[in-house]
């Protein structure tokens, strides 16, 4: 099936950013905590995937089950006597998940306020007896599935308190102060080039090795590639910028998504140069324990096209064209993705890390000072 190329059949940004969150293959576990001094640099994370798969569970009940005005959490089928019973939806196991939830699941770590709710109302009920049960089982006069929609209700009463709203207005400033830096970085880095190149890597670690890295093993790595890439100009003489953002999933253990803007008048060949910037980091930085993939190779490209269902000449990366709408749009998406907010958890004492990086590299300089003589002479 061809993809139209029209731009009213292009997925929205909001769309293209969930496709790529399916993309990754990810149980994301939220790691924008921010520290008492509210740098929205300085983040904490997480480092147990079974806390990580109970933040996933508790995430997806907060941020699209509980703000639903009509709260549709199972379906109805008719058995072949005729009655009509209540049985799952899509929906259904992350309810049950949430409600076994204890403080026993994130020992050792400190959790937003909202998560908290949750723990509160599942310490006071004793709903968690009812789970693996039918949802039209009667318990108490009333059925399971009856039960659940009180327990929510009660939840979505608790989440309305005033500091709680609070809490998550706060949480979209800071995603939209993330997407604010990156989105003027970027934007930046593109105008100074004249011709710019796109490139997307993802690095991670073995899974022989992945279980020993803490968040301090990725940071102290990451600090490294990023002190090569800014005195290594033999061979990151063309990079103008470089986004980086530090992950924990369930499956892949810590990693990081990079975006890197390269001068397209120096160099041409972007699947080459991710797949160089993939052996970096996997051969040097890490001494071979790293690992990762280049969204630039040829079947990463196609599969990211058909999930997002942007035709591939307009994706983020390869070839910058100004004015193609398409592409921009698509680049709005992938910085959301970037800078999005998610549910957090706090290790109790756990050393802070940077988890966004914007860095400039060796061609920013010099494409800068180009452009301010420029304007200089023009201005004369």
């Amino acid at each position: 099936m061809t993809m139209k190329q029209g731009h009213g059949m292009m997925p929205s940004v909001e769309a293209q950013e969930e496709r790529l969150e399916q993309f990754h293959e990810m149980l994301d576990c939220g790691l924008d905590v921010f520290n008492p001094r509210d740098n929205p640099q300085n983040v904490y994370i997480t480092d147990q995937s079974e806390a990580a798969r109970a933040l996933a569970d508790v995430t997806t009940l907060l941020d699209e089950i509980v703000p639903q005005r009509r709260l549709v959490i199972s379906r109805r089928q008719e058995t072949s006597q005729g009655l009509i019973r209540r049985i799952p939806n899509k929906k259904t196991p992350a309810i049950e998940s949430c409600i076994n939830l204890t403080e026993d699941d994130f020992w050792g770590y400190k959790v937003d306020p909202d998560v908290q709710v949750v723990l509160d109302l599942n310490r006071e009920e004793a709903v968690r007896v009812l789970t693996g049960r039918r949802l039209h089982d009667c318990v108490g006069g009333k059925t399971v599935h009856d039960h659940y929609l009180e327990y929510l209700h009660e939840l979505k009463r608790r989440l309305s308190a005033t500091e709680i709203l609070q809490f998550r207005r706060q949480q979209v400033v800071r995603e939209q102060r993330r997407v604010d830096s990156i989105t003027g970085a970027v934007n930046e880095a593109l105008s100074i080039c004249r011709k710019a190149r796109l490139v997307r890597v993802d690095g991670s670690y073995k899974q022989s090795v992945r279980r020993n890295k803490t968040p301090e093993c990725i940071s102290n790595d990451l600090d490294r590639f990023i002190r090569n890439m800014r005195h290594n100009k033999r061979q990151f003489s063309a990079l103008v910028l470089a986004v980086f953002k530090i992950e924990y999933g369930a499956k892949k253990g810590y990693h990081w998504h990079g975006y890197f803007i390269y001068d397209g008048s120096k160099v041409r060949m972007d699947v080459l140069l991710g797949t160089y910037l993939k052996s970096y980091w996997c051969d040097v930085v890490t001494k071979g324990e790293g690992a990762g993939f280049n969204v630039n190779v040829g079947e990463v490209r196609t599969t990211l096209s058909k999930r997002l269902q942007v035709p591939e000449r307009h994706l983020a990366i390869g070839e910058f064209r100004k004015g193609d709408a398409i592409q921009e749009a698509n680049m709005r998406a992938l910085i959301r993705y970037f800078a999005k907010k998610e549910q957090s958890l706090r290790l109790t004492g756990q050393k802070s890390v940077n988890q966004l990086r914007i860095v400039r590299g060796p061609r920013y300089k010099a494409l800068k000072q180009w452009r301010d003589r420029t304007a200089a002479r023009e201005g004369r």
